[in-house]
C-alpha cells in the first residue's frame, strides 16, 4: 500500500451502514479489506448518529478527524463519585505560596523539559517523530484549582502503535512521561501525551456517545450501564453529563471494570 495513503478514518451518519459507505468510499477500499469498529449506533434517536472507524486490514489503526462533529464548551474540572487513583503519581511537594500558576500555559522551561523527555523516549523505542508543546486542545478547561499542565502532541507518519488498542499504549506513554518529567523538574507538573490529536478525536466521540445515552435514559426512565472505561474517559463522560437537568451519573467497579451508570435524575 501506498505509504503516503490514508489507512484509517472515523465516519460519522445517520446510520452504521451509511457512516462504513462513506468510510469506504474515502480509503478506496472494498469491505472485504477493512477492519470495522463502531464506536457508538445511532440508537432509537432521530437525532442521534452512529460513528464508526475503518481501517485497512493490517494497518494500525489511527484515525484521522472525521468532518462531522463540533467542539463543546468548557466545563468545570472536578467530578464528584469519580477520584482518580494516586497510585503511580509523583509526590506533590509543597509549592512556595509566590508561585503564580497560570491554567492556559506552564512555564517554557517545563515544556522543553517534557518535549525532552518525549523524544528521548521515543527516540529509544527506534520512532521518528515531531514533539510539540501545544495549548490544551481539549473542549474541557484548565481550571487554577488544578496542577499546571503541559500537552503534548507527537506528530508522524505510521504511528499507531503508539496509540494501541483504546489508547492503552498511549496511556502507558504518559504514565512513564509523568514519572520521568515530574523527577526532572522536581514539582508536580502534569503532562497529556497525545499522538495526531487522537484524544480530542476520542474525547468528542464520548461526548457524543454520553448526551445519546442521557437523552435516552431521560426518555425510558431506565438508568443504563456503559462499557467499562479508564479514568480519564469516566471523567469526560460526568463533566458532559454534569449540569444535565434530566440525568445523573456515577462510576462503579474495581479497576479495569469500573463503568458508568447513567440514572433519570429524581
Amino acid at each position: 500500500m501506498d505509504p503516503n495513503r490514508m489507512t484509517s478514518v472515523e465516519i460519522q451518519a445517520f446510520s452504521v451502514e451509511e457512516a462504513i459507505r462513506l468510510a469506504l468510499e474515502q480509503l478506496s477500499l472494498s469491505r472485504d479489506d477493512v477492519d470495522i469498529e463502531v464506536l457508538s449506533d445511532a440508537g432509537p434517536d432521530e437525532d442521534a448518529e452512529a460513528l464508526v472507524r475503518v481501517t485497512a486490514k493490517g494497518m494500525a489503526s489511527q484515525p484521522v478527524p472525521s468532518s462531522t462533529g463540533s467542539r463543546r464548551p468548557p466545563g468545570p474540572r472536578r467530578v464528584p463519585g469519580d477520584r482518580p487513583s494516586s497510585r503511580g503519581v509523583a509526590h506533590r511537594p509543597d509549592r512556595p505560596s509566590e508561585r503564580v500558576i497560570n491554567p492556559d500555559r506552564v512555564d517554557a522551561e517545563e515544556e522543553s523539559v517534557a518535549k525532552e523527555v518525549v523524544r528521548e523516549l521515543l527516540a529509544n523505542m527506534g520512532i521518528e517523530a515531531d514533539v510539540l508543546a501545544v495549548d490544551n486542545p481539549s473542549s474541557i478547561a484548565v481550571t487554577a484549582e488544578d496542577p499546571p499542565t503541559i500537552f503534548i502532541d507527537i506528530v508522524g507518519r505510521d504511528l499507531g502503535m503508539l496509540i494501541g488498542r483504546r489508547g492503552d499504549n498511549l496511556s502507558h506513554i504518559q504514565y512513564m512521561v509523568n514519572l520521568l518529567c515530574n523527577k526532572r523538574i522536581g514539582d508536580w507538573t502534569r503532562v497529556v501525551v497525545d499522538v495526531e490529536g487522537y484524544r480530542v478525536r476520542r474525547e468528542e466521540s464520548l461526548i457524543g456517545l454520553a448526551e445519546r445515552v442521557a437523552r435516552q435514559v431521560s426518555r425510558t426512565r431506565r438508568p443504563m450501564v456503559l462499557e467499562p472505561m479508564p479514568p480519564n474517559e469516566r471523567r469526560i463522560v460526568h463533566i458532559t453529563l454534569r449540569e444535565n437537568p434530566e440525568v445523573m451519573t456515577e462510576s462503579n467497579g474495581e479497576g479495569a471494570n469500573r463503568r458508568i451508570t447513567v440514572m433519570p435524575r429524581a
